[in-house]
């Protein structure tokens, strides 16, 4: 078959290589949602004999759902993809919730927002409902840090209007009886003790007639300062034991977003297990994650880009899945997404050793190159969790063997000592 490609980022084309000696792969690069743009897609998908096109990125994600629609392939529901892209609406769907409240600072005083937020949830986490990528998302201390950061976003007209742009796209003819009667710009929430908590990133998928499928996990791994450390597969803190659990909590999640219309398509959910064993949601996304495509070929041989590729077009992905095969313990190897982010500003090849890094691609080592080496990471873009700069992947038999490999590398891919980073307690050599 010829699929779609929506917006292909080059560290993706090893993965693209290896599905093209079986299907070819047509690269698409639409960058809006026009009636104009998505119609000409269509058509040219259609001339070109593509049967069925995926997006891999939360920027990408309505692409997926507006060209494969035009192909005349099932897709999400509009209600349901607005309820996965607005963090207020997906924590509606989740039973046993932890605190979350709406805030909307351009309907409300800075008065009645503190005022839902109960004294023993200081502090609290508020986040803009839209945003990705970690934007718009503050840890809030005292009343004086909620008011500047309300009165930010009152200022902040622009995005104000982006948002509106968003809704209006995502709703577009829709019932008026079916939109959420509340759809808040941010949503206030219960802040999560990450010293105490563990969190995963589950993926699956919805097929065409609403069974829902598990295909994947991963363990998020941090320092101890909360800063990314990596993203492990299969998990190494968590037993098998807890699969019954984990399926029975994301069913039935998902069995109200399938009930809204969600169907054909993947989609990644962040959890977290708590030191009780009770699950609670982080967020969800309406897509296939395209960083873990290499986490799951590299551990269990499986192809999610193919997968989600297959699925768009009204098939089924081939089993057993990454998950069936963890389930089962049988046999696999174990990858890490390693993330190298910058603390310090400066050129960045003036903070990495590319002489090292360019010896690890040389050993075949896969690096996506999330900044290039001659950019200038400023003062202003540092925050605790620093600048992302480099995510590489690195597999090996055993979970000890990827510890110890992403420690050197660490070790001696900085050019200046970076300050003493606390590694989990579990991620020993």
């Amino acid at each position: 078959m010829k699929f779609g490609v929506i917006n292909p980022q080059p560290y993706m084309e090893p993965a693209l290589a290896e599905l093209e000696q079986e299907h070819e792969a047509v690269r698409l690069y639409p960058e809006h949602w026009s009636e104009g743009e998505i119609s000409s897609t269509a058509r040219f998908c259609r001339e070109q004999g593509v049967v069925a096109v995926a997006g891999f990125a939360q920027k990408d994600a309505f692409h997926h759902l507006l060209i494969n629609e035009r192909l005349g392939n099932p897709v999400p529901s509009r209600v349901a993809f607005f309820y996965c892209m607005n963090k207020y609406l997906m924590r509606t769907l989740e039973r046993d919730a932890f605190f979350y409240a709406p805030v909307d600072p351009l309907q409300e005083s800075d008065e009645e927002i503190a005022a839902r937020i109960p004294a023993h949830e200081w502090p609290f986490m508020l986040k803009n409902t839209s945003l990705s990528l970690g934007r718009g998302i503050f840890r809030i201390a005292n009343l004086e840090q909620l008011r500047r950061v309300l009165a930010d976003y009152r200022q902040d007209h622009e995005l104000q209007r982006a948002l509106a742009r968003q809704y209006a796209a995502y709703l577009e003819g829709v019932a008026p009886q079916q939109v959420p009667a509340l759809a808040p710009p941010f949503v206030a929430e219960h802040l999560v003790d990450m010293s105490r908590a563990t969190e995963y990133c589950y993926e699956g998928y919805v097929t065409a007639d609403g069974e829902i499928v598990h295909y994947g996990l991963t363990e998020e791994v941090y320092f101890s300062n909360h800063q990314a450390l990596g993203y492990l597969t299969p998990p190494v803190s968590i037993s098998r034991d807890m699969a019954d659990t984990i399926e029975a909590w994301v069913c039935a999640y998902m069995r109200r977003l399938v009930a809204l219309g969600y169907r054909n398509q993947f989609f990644n959910l962040e959890f977290w297990l708590m030191p009780d064993g009770s699950l609670h949601l982080t967020e969800i996304n309406p897509r296939a994650a395209h960083t873990y495509h290499y986490n799951y070929r590299y551990s269990f041989g499986q192809s999610l880009y193919g997968d989600n590729l297959r699925l768009a077009a009204g098939g089924r992905p081939a089993g057993p899945t990454p998950w069936d095969q963890w389930r089962l313990g049988a046999p696999h190897r174990y990858t890490l997404i390693v993330l190298i982010t910058a603390r310090e500003p400066g050129r960045v090849e003036e903070i990495l050793d590319y002489g090292f890094l360019d010896s690890l691609e040389a050993e075949g080592v896969l690096v996506r190159h999330v900044r290039r080496r001659d950019e200038v990471i400023g003062q202003a873009e540092l925050s605790a969790a620093g600048v992302m700069l480099l995510q590489l992947w690195i597999t090996g038999d055993s979970s000890m063997e990827v510890i110890a490999r992403e420690r050197e590398i660490r070790a001696r891919i900085y050019r200046n000592p970076q300050e003493a980073l606390g590694y989990p307690p579990f991620w020993r050599i």
